[in-house]
C-alpha cells in the first residue's frame, strides 16, 4: 500500500471518529490534554473507555464502543486494499474485524505528560512499540500462498463468470486471513518510535488532536511493509 492511500484511509478514520477526538474548550489543563490523548488511543486501539475520559469528551461508553467498532471496520478496508481483496463481503469483514481486535489488543504505547506551548496548544509525547504482525506475514507470504498460486496457475481468471470470480476472490481472502491468524502467536514489536501529538483549541472552541499527528501515529501502531 502506498503512503498516500494509507493517509487517505487514516483521514477517513478520523472523520468517522471525530466526535471522540474532542473535548470542550475552556479550563483544559495539561492533565486533561494527556487524558484526551490517552483516552483517544485507548478507545481506538484497545476498546477501553475510562470514565474520566468519557466525561472529558462528553461521550458515553456505548458511543465510544461504536467508535471502536467503526474504526475496526475501516481497518478491514485497509486490509482488503493492502491484500488485493476485491469483494469485501460482510462475512469477510467480520473475520477481518475479529483479526484486528486480536492484533490491536496487543498495542503498546506510552503517553507522556503534556507541555503547554501557548494558550491554545499542548504537546504530548507518545512512544509506540510498532506491532510486527504484517512483517511476519510478509516474510513468508509467497511461500505460504504458493498452493493457491499453483491451483490457479493454468486458470484464466478473466474468463471466469462473476460467481466464479467471487468464489476465487473469497478463497484468496480466506487464505490470507488464515495466514495472518497463524502468525498471531509469534507477533511482537519493532523498535520503539516516539512522536509528539499536539492538542489544539480550534475555532469552534474544542480541543482536538492534530489530524497530521494522528495520521503519523496511526501509521506506526502496526508496521505495514
Amino acid at each position: 500500500m502506498n503512503k498516500s492511500t494509507k493517509r487517505i484511509i487514516a483521514l477517513v478514520l478520523m472523520l468517522v471518529l471525530a466526535f471522540s477526538l474532542t473535548a470542550c474548550g475552556g479550563g483544559v489543563t495539561a492533565n486533561d490534554a494527556k487524558m484526551l490523548v490517552q483516552g483517544n488511543l485507548d478507545e481506538l486501539y484497545l476498546g477501553k473507555f475510562d470514565a474520566d475520559y468519557l466525561k472529558l469528551v462528553d461521550s458515553t461508553e456505548e458511543e465510544s464502543q461504536q467508535s471502536y467498532l467503526d474504526g475496526l471496520e475501516v481497518e478491514a478496508e485497509v486490509f482488503a486494499y493492502y491484500f488485493d481483496i476485491e469483494n469485501l463481503t460482510d462475512e469477510l469483514k467480520a473475520e477481518i474485524v475479529d483479526l484486528y481486535k486480536e492484533i490491536y489488543a496487543q498495542s503498546k504505547y506510552t503517553v507522556g505528560d503534556a507541555s503547554k506551548l501557548d494558550e491554545s496548544t499542548y504537546a504530548v509525547k507518545v512512544t509506540v512499540s510498532p506491532l510486527d504482525i504484517f512483517v511476519l506475514v510478509d516474510d513468508v507470504f509467497d511461500d505460504a500462498m504458493q498452493p493457491f498460486y499453483d491451483k490457479y496457475a493454468a486458470v484464466d481468471t478473466s474468463a471466469m463468470s462473476d460467481a466464479e470470480y467471487d468464489a476465487y476472490d473469497k478463497e484468496w481472502a480466506e487464505t490470507v486471513i488464515a495466514l495472518c491468524q497463524s502468525k498471531l502467536p509469534e507477533m511482537g514489536y519493532l523498535e520503539d518510535r516516539s512522536l509528539v501529538i499536539q492538542v489544539t483549541l480550534d475555532e469552534d472552541d474544542y480541543w482536538t488532536m492534530s489530524g497530521d499527528d494522528f495520521y503519523n501515529l496511526d501509521e506506526i501502531i502496526i508496521e505495514y511493509p
